[in-house]
């Protein structure tokens, strides 16, 4: 897992947030098949390669990772006392992109990563604008929706990309 800071310049940052915000969403996607009659579906909104480029993150991430083998994005709205379920994505390496431009201490909202077994925390990735993430599917993970203080919406971008 590596993550990238200061990639996305702020006035892109703000057309990228802005561009989310006017995303159509669905309501249906679940962290895992096992628990998806367990908890609230979340709310998404699936992105074409055409919607990553309109963005205009796909050039910034291009600068960083080679995205010739892009499957899909996923662009994942969470709020405040949400349930996110360790989960992998095992075909795919992925891209994760934090797309509000402002987070605080206290907000929460961080990526956690397990072992191979998702019994122990291995690494944590904190909530912040802006920030690139890339990590290897197979490796166990699950989100850490906001705090009551934070936001009321946390937006992220997944980017799944083919392995080879």
């Amino acid at each position: 897992m590596k993550y990238f800071d200061n990639v996305v310049d702020y006035n892109d940052k703000a057309f990228i947030y802005e561009f989310c915000q006017n995303s159509n969403f669905k309501l249906g996607w679940y962290d895992s098949e096992e628990y998806n009659k367990l908890s609230t579906p979340s709310l998404f909104s699936h992105w074409s390669l055409e919607d990553l480029k309109n963005s205009k993150l796909y050039s910034h991430i291009q600068k960083i990772q080679d995205l010739s083998r892009f499957e899909r994005a996923i662009l994942n709205l969470t709020k405040p006392g949400d349930v996110h379920y360790i989960h992998t994505h095992n075909q795919h390496d992925v891209i994760l992109y934090y797309v509000n431009l402002e987070w605080k201490d206290g907000w929460y909202g961080e990526t956690v990563f397990y072992d191979k077994d998702a019994k122990e925390i291995t690494d944590t990735v904190t909530y912040t604008p802006g920030r690139v993430v890339l990590f290897d599917g197979k490796q166990p993970h699950a989100i850490r929706p906001q705090s009551i203080i934070g936001p009321q919406i946390r937006f992220t971008i997944s980017i799944f990309l083919k392995k080879y």
